[in-house]
């Protein structure tokens, strides 16, 4: 079981949250990043990636005047160092997200994003692309037994079965 402390980047760029989405895209500029994470008080507090930045300017905001604080900023999520890294890359995919900042209590410890969880299992693709291939072109009888993620427990199974709209492994089947 890889720890997400074994993979993740140690060396994190950090903002204020006083900071304006300009300061923050001259930021990732020159660090050639896609993110800052953001701190009050040496706490990560959230995060803005390229993404928000592009948002941002679609809805025509002032990139030099508009600051990070208050923004309503969207569902920030964070992991530890001692989490495994199968449960993050979980979270992130069920998220839809691309880092996750790894904190330590309250301090900021390192971050991980979706480059250190290719880097670290590129295998993992291969074997999902195969199932994914194998998948495409049919849906599945809800009478059927599939591969795939269980919807209750969220881990990987080849005897999905479904049980009332989801798709449900054979542990929480009986459960």
């Amino acid at each position: 079981m890889v720890k997400i402390k074994e993979i993740m980047k140690k060396h994190v760029v950090t903002a204020s949250t006083s900071v304006t989405l300009s300061d923050a895209a001259k930021i990732m500029t020159n660090n050639r990043i896609g993110s800052v994470v953001l701190v009050e008080k040496n706490k990560a507090v959230g995060i803005v990636t390229t993404e928000d930045i592009t948002h941002a300017v679609a809805k025509g905001l002032d990139i030099k005047k508009t600051k990070m604080s208050g923004r309503g900023e969207k569902k920030f999520l964070t992991a530890g160092p001692e989490d495994d890294l199968l449960k993050v890359t979980r979270m992130m995919v069920k998220a839809g997200i691309k880092r996750v900042p790894i904190v330590s209590g309250d301090k900021l410890v390192g971050i991980v994003t979706d480059k250190e969880l290719l880097l670290t299992s590129p295998e993992l693709i291969n074997v999902l692309s195969e199932k994914l291939k194998a998948r495409i072109g049919r849906v599945a009888n809800p009478y059927e037994e599939i591969s795939g993620i269980c919807e209750e427990c969220e881990d990987y199974s080849d005897s999905l079965v479904n049980v009332s709209g989801r798709w449900m492994c054979e542990g929480c089947r009986l459960d």
